[in-house]
């Protein structure tokens, strides 16, 4: 015996099954505007800051700030970056990078850039005499969209970097104090000159010292020493020579007014007082000649 369908309960399904369709069907069609109205993200520099500074390398950070506009989240591939000093292209490079930047979000990425001083004095001679210089910094950010797939986004920046030299340390005196036949009493003074616009730091300075007919001066010098912006500090070192040791052409040299030649070497811990700046290792060598002080 054969039931026949309720022809109501025919009808709610029908309409229960039309309703999904309609659901699904709305929810692609969404969808799809949705993917349709992709649009690029817009992108900008929010600060770059110096991030590390020492007396040979000063490292710029780019904040870049990717906003996202759209529905969707869209993923970061990859940038490339340039730096140009004194309008010329100076450092150059690039990361694959895997992030996704959430629907109606934004995310900062960090961009780090190093120069080193001694390339930018060498490749630039007008910088010698400058205390600061203009840079450009200009990335392109590469973004996989839905629909428009594979899409580049620039974004610049301008802004200044402090000029970093090199300070130099050398023989400014050697002055006899006490003369006799057995032996003398001197004193080396060394100047330490900051060429730079902002105070260094010398700390635990160590040196030979040799000149013509003597033996070898060593010293060291423990205390921080201060040199203020473009000027010179002059330190003052007691040394005793005997003349049993070093012969009498040592006597005969420091008693006469011939020049003394020079040569001297060591090494200091250079800082300074400017944010970031971190204390590294300078190596000098610096050789002429001096008149004996008596």
């Amino acid at each position: 015996m054969s039931t026949k369908p309720n022809p109501s309960q025919y009808f709610k399904v029908l309409k229960i099954g039309s309703l999904f369709i309609f659901l699904v069907f709305f929810h692609s069609c969404a969808q799809l505007s949705e993917l349709a109205n992709v649009s690029k993200p817009s992108l900008s520099v929010v600060d770059m800051n110096i991030t590390g500074l020492t007396l040979q390398d000063i490292e710029l950070t780019a904040d870049v700030e990717i906003d996202n506009p759209n529905n969707v989240g869209i993923d970061l591939s990859s940038y490339s970056y340039a730096l140009d000093v004194n309008e010329k292209n100076f450092v150059a490079g690039n990361e694959q990078r895997g992030m996704t930047i959430n629907a109606k979000n934004s995310s900062i990425v960090r961009v780090p850039v190093t120069l080193t001083f001694s390339e930018l004095l060498q490749t630039f001679q007008s910088m010698r005499d400058q205390d600061e210089s203009d840079y450009s910094f200009a990335a392109d950010f590469g973004f996989d969209l839905p629909v428009l797939g594979t899409v580049t986004v620039p974004v610049k920046y301008a802004g200044k970097i402090p000029v970093v030299k090199q300070p130099s340390i050398s023989l400014s005196n050697f002055s006899v104090e006490n003369l006799s036949l057995s032996g003398a009493d001197l004193i080396v003074e060394l100047s330490v000159q900051n060429p730079n616009a902002f105070q260094l730091m010398v700390d635990d300075l160590n040196f030979d010292l040799e000149v013509n007919g003597l033996r070898s001066f060593s010293g060291s010098i423990n205390d921080e020493i201060l040199i203020d912006r473009k000027s010179a500090q002059t330190i003052k070192l007691p040394f005793n020579i005997s003349f049993l040791n070093a012969g009498m052409a040592a006597y005969r040299l420091l008693n006469s007014d011939e020049n003394l030649e020079y040569k001297l070497t060591g090494s200091t811990l250079i800082g300074s007082d400017l944010p970031y700046f971190k204390k590294s290792n300078f190596d000098f060598d610096k050789s002429g000649s001096v008149d004996i002080l008596k």
